[in-house]
């Protein structure tokens, strides 16, 4: 049978909203309406119903849609599972800035891995993590199956890490540096922020070539 694949577009929306339900859980709710998914996302109340729609979700008329629901439908449809293990490339300013970002945990996306060249903080702990020559990298990459990586490393090392991460096997890189990366074409690259792009990532993982469901 055919894999149904969906457009970015599609992809980007369903990782809006399941960011906004996850918030919503947190804060006790048990229930949404499309409304108010619509008013937390900026997206047209229109579209968010007719995604709704096309993925078979229904609400109580009254009550709306249960959260929990939602999220596990979201999730699997952006290929999401209980943990996605990332390895962190750069432990700077910028790396320490990413390891304290909170929400990324939150999602259960976890740095496992942290790789730094800098002999001043290899083998130091940053915010739970073990900092890791990045000699080391390729074979705890290989080893353990990795497929997604930030990069915060100096611009004049960006190109040269990311040759070593996709000759690993790494398939999304998740661009923190201001220069752009060369990678071959079965390898997708994220410059935009956090939890959204790494949602983007997971459907990519599973889908290569996205078509509008339109």
């Amino acid at each position: 049978m055919e894999t149904k694949v969906y457009s970015e577009g599609v992809i980007t929306r369903l990782s809006q909203y399941l960011k906004f339900l996850v918030h919503l859980r947190e804060t006790g709710k048990r229930t949404v309406t499309s409304y108010e998914i619509s008013q937390h996302t900026k997206i047209n109340s229109a579209e968010v119903r007719r995604d709704l729609i096309y993925f078979g979700l229904k609400g109580k008329r009254g009550v709306g849609f249960n959260i929990n629901d939602l999220i596990s439908a979201f999730n699997k449809i952006l290929g999401y599972s209980d943990k996605v293990n990332i390895v962190l490339v750069g432990a700077g300013n910028l790396g320490k800035a990413i390891l304290n970002y909170k929400m990324l945990d939150k999602f259960g996306f976890k740095i496992e891995n942290v790789f730094d060249n800098d002999e001043n903080i290899i083998n130091r702990i940053i915010s739970g993590r073990l900092v890791m020559d990045i000699a080391k990298m390729q074979d705890v990459v290989r080893q353990r199956g990795i497929n997604i990586a930030i990069l915060a490393v100096p611009e004049e090392s960006a190109q040269a890490v990311t040759d070593i991460l996709v000759a690993n096997g790494i398939k999304v890189i998740i661009n923190y540096t201001s220069v752009p990366i060369k990678v071959p074409k079965n390898v997708n690259v994220q410059t935009n922020d956090p939890i959204e792009k790494l949602f983007h990532t997971l459907y990519y993982l599973s889908n290569t070539v996205y078509r509008s469901y339109n």
